[in-house]
Order: C-alpha cells, then structure tokens, then sequence
C-alpha cells in the first residue's frame, strides 16, 4: 500500500471566508482545497514508473466521485479521478478525436482525510490489472468508443486497450473490495482493495474479449446505444452493503442520437452484490433543463451524475450541468421496475428515451411517479458553488459534502505545444442543508449493527455508544 503524505502543504490551505445565510438558507461550513501534487509523483507512489512524462499536469479530476463510509470518521473520505488529463481535439481529416496528454495514466482511487481547511492524502492506488500493470484510461473498441489521439490528432491502434476505464462513481464494500462505473462499455467493475481489476459487468453484445479479467456481459444490449463518453456516471451502495445502484449519466441514444439528445429520461440499474446479478431497473426523470440551469437552452446538456442510497429504498440522486446542479431524492418501488420488458427492447416504439417532459409519453410519466421525486437542493443557493460538481457524499441528515471536477486544470497550447496550468482547484464543501434529508446512510445501517461515527447520535431505538475507542450502535 502506498501513501503520499501532504500535510504540509494542507496546512497552508485556508478556511473561506462565509457570506452570512438567512436560517432557511443552506450554509457553507468550511472548503478544503486540494493543494497542488505533480501528476508524476501521485502516479507514480501506486504504480511505480507508471508516467515518465506528466506534461507539468498537476493531478486533478478527483471530483469524478466522493464516497464516505457509513459509520467512518467524519473527515475520511475515498475520491476517484476518471481517465486523466485529456483535450479536444481534430485529426488530420478533421474528424473530432480525444487527445491523451499523459496515456500511460491510471485513474487514481484516494483515501482522503477533508477536515475544516486541510486536504490529506492517506492512501493512493491505481487502478491495474491482476498482473500490476496500469490499467490506463483509454478507450477500449475501436468504432465504438470515442476516437483517441495524441495532443496532436494523431491516433493508433495502440491508443485503445480493453483494460482502460473512464472511472466515474466509487464505493468501497465491507470486504475491501472497490466497485467503480465506467463511461466506456458502459460498465460496473469489481476491484480488490489495491485496485485490481477483478471483472467487468458489461452490455450483451458488447465486442470486447479481455484476458487480463472476467468480462460478464449481462446488461441489457441497449445499453451499447450509450452516448460515446456519457455511460455510467454514478454508484451508490445501499447501508446493509447488499446491493449497487447505478446511474446511467445521459439519456441512449435510443433508437437516434436526436431522439437521446432531446430526451428527458435516463435509467438506474440495481445490482444484488450476493448474487452478482442485475434485479431492477428504473427510469429517472430530469427536470426541464432551464431549471436546472438558467443558463442552459439544451435536454442534452443535462447529466445524472452521483447518487447516494440513504437506504434501501431511497436515493439521493444529482442531476446537473457544468454550471448548476439540483438534488432530489427518490423512491425505488418495484412495481416501477423495468428490467427485460419491452422498455428493454431496441424494437419498441416510441422508446423509452422518447420522453420530453409532461404529456409526452403517459405509461413513462407513471413510472416517473413511481419515484416521489422531491427536489430538496438548488446548487445556485449557495453563491461560492464551483461549477462541474460531480461528488457528493452524505455525513447525516443535515450535513453534505461535494467536490467539483477540475478536469486537471489545464489547457494545451496547440501553437507552442506546451501544456499550460490554470488556476481552477479541486475544492470539498461541506455544506448544512436548509432541510434535514429523510435518513442517512449511518442511520440507516445502525440496526444491521454497524460502527457509529460519533457518540451521542441517535438512530430510531439506538444510540451511539462508546467501546474501547470504538463507538458501536447500542440499545
């Protein structure tokens, strides 16, 4: 295991300054900003002489996801970068590509220690395949995923590997294992607790024959209609640690890229963690996109982009924008469950994705009742809210904490040729809810007699008590 300290450079961080909130308002309890940490050395503390060349990149990304463990200290967290530094860019036939500033880049799993003003790193992995190597975040199937390049424009063949992930949503299990969701296959992958690729649940149909680990292909084969860079965005892990629930972050492109980019309906997976098989399925409904962001005019700017499982039955789900985002909860019911029915299906007409709001489609607009969505957070109430975030994780009942994606911070300078940093940080806020979320995660797992955080919370007929430097939920 390997461990890169900062404390130091954590120190220097400052609490900012908090305007003053009228007592119905949400409030910022404190931000921590990430402080600055070579590319090359982060990467290079989990796999070494994984990147002989960071470009100057400073390791950025970690708000891809942010999870806390129910019953963990408050300040401990676990963040997850996605495929690493990358830029748009056009290939010698002008045709769009994705340029790889550091490609041998394994996306990055971080126990963090967020308290107050300071940011420590406590562990670092990378995640690699069964033999050690990186596993690196490129593309996997040529014609199916998004086309990579250098800097440059230029691609190969040898830019896509089967083992490369676009990490997104990260949960850790009672046994140490990672599962992570990834925007390629799509895909739900299994991870050791050092990070190694233990398998991937994959669509039907989906190309790929790796050797290095086991490809399940059990997801319904519509899933291959997944908008290219816009597969699966979120994880959550119920409290009772028995079952996932993954988001798809973009409407499919379902049976047409305009119908996909015009819709108003994405999906949630559920998948049994004993069983290792996918039970449910649900439709989640995005508001009109002008209420999400006032800034915003297209559905297709919209992203269902983290969740947590406040208990079995209740998600709290973030839909946002780069600009804005709102948190909702909702209820999985099901008698709303569509997994192998005819929504299912690439013949069915109108589609599922057809969905373009009130009046559209009345048998999705029953299944969207199902869900008792309540919007009970706007982003744009709180004036200091970077943009683009994308991790949220849950303290209690009152007590948030989110991290934007910095997308590393930096822009290529296609004229000099040089990388050239900016000046956007990866920042955690802790934030106080104006309205107490219905359960939380701790509370939810204190009856399965889970660790408790903090002495003195109170969980239906438990309380958290004091033993031997370990606080237990206790009658």
């Amino acid at each position: 295991m390997k461990k890169l300290i900062l404390g130091s450079l954590a120190a220097l961080v400052l609490v900012v300054p908090q305007a003053v909130f009228a007592a119905e308002s949400p409030v910022v309890v404190s931000t921590a900003v990430f402080p600055d940490v070579a590319l090359k050395v982060a990467s290079n503390s989990a796999i070494t002489d994984s990147v002989a060349n960071d470009q100057g990149v400073l390791l950025g990304g970690l708000g891809s996801d942010l999870y806390h463990i129910p019953g963990d200290a408050e300040d401990i967290f676990y963040a997850i970068t996605d495929r690493g530094p990358n830029n748009d860019t056009v290939q010698p036939d002008k045709s769009a590509g994705t340029g790889f500033v550091v490609p041998t880049f394994s996306p990055l799993i971080m126990k963090l220690q967020i308290s107050g003003s300071s940011v420590i790193i406590l562990e670092t992995h990378a995640i690699k395949t069964q033999s050690g190597a990186s596993a690196t975040g490129l593309p996997n199937i040529k014609g199916y995923d998004a086309v990579p390049t250098d800097v440059k424009g230029i691609t190969a063949d040898s830019m896509y590997n089967l083992s490369g992930l676009d990490a997104e949503g990260l949960v850790k299990t009672a046994n140490g294992d990672f599962w992570i969701v990834d925007e390629y296959a799509p895909s739900l992958a299994q991870l050791s607790s050092t990070g190694a690729i233990k398998a991937r649940y994959v669509p039907t149909g989906w190309k790929g024959n790796p050797t290095s680990f086991k490809a399940v292909k059990t997801i319904p084969s519509l899933y291959l209609t997944r908008k290219a860079n816009r597969g699966f965005e979120a994880l959550a892990l119920s409290p009772d640690g028995t079952t996932l629930f993954i988001g798809l972050q973009s409407p499919l492109l379902n049976p047409t890229k305009a119908v996909g980019d015009a819709s108003l309906a994405t999906r949630i997976l559920r998948f049994d963690l004993r069983s290792k098989r996918f039970t449910g399925e649900f439709v989640f409904g995005f508001e009109k996109v002008s209420v999400v962001d006032a800034k915003a005019t297209k559905n297709s700017d919209l992203k269902l982009s983290a969740m947590v499982a406040l208990d079995s039955k209740t998600l709290l789900v973030q839909e946002r924008t780069d600009n804005s985002f709102l948190l909702s909860t909702i209820t999985i019911d099901d008698s709303a469950n569509i997994l192998g029915s005819k929504w299912d299906l690439a013949a069915t007409s109108p589609s599922l994705e057809s969905y373009t709001g009130v009046g559209t489609n009345a048998e999705i607009e029953k299944l969207l009742a199902a869900n008792n969505k309540k919007v009970i957070f706007n982003s744009t109430s709180i004036a200091t809210m970077p943009g683009k975030v994308e991790g949220v994780a849950v303290l209690d009942a009152n007590h948030i904490v989110v991290v934007n994606d910095n997308d590393f911070n930096f822009v290529y300078n296609t004229t000099s040729g040089l990388v050239e940093i900016g000046k956007l940080k990866t920042s955690f806020l802790t934030i106080k809810l104006p309205v107490a979320l219905p359960t939380y995660p701790e509370a939810a797992a204190a009856k399965y007699g889970k660790k408790c955080s903090k002495v003195g919370l109170v969980a239906a007929e438990l309380t958290c008590k004091g033993n031997q430097g370990q606080p237990r939920w206790r009658k």
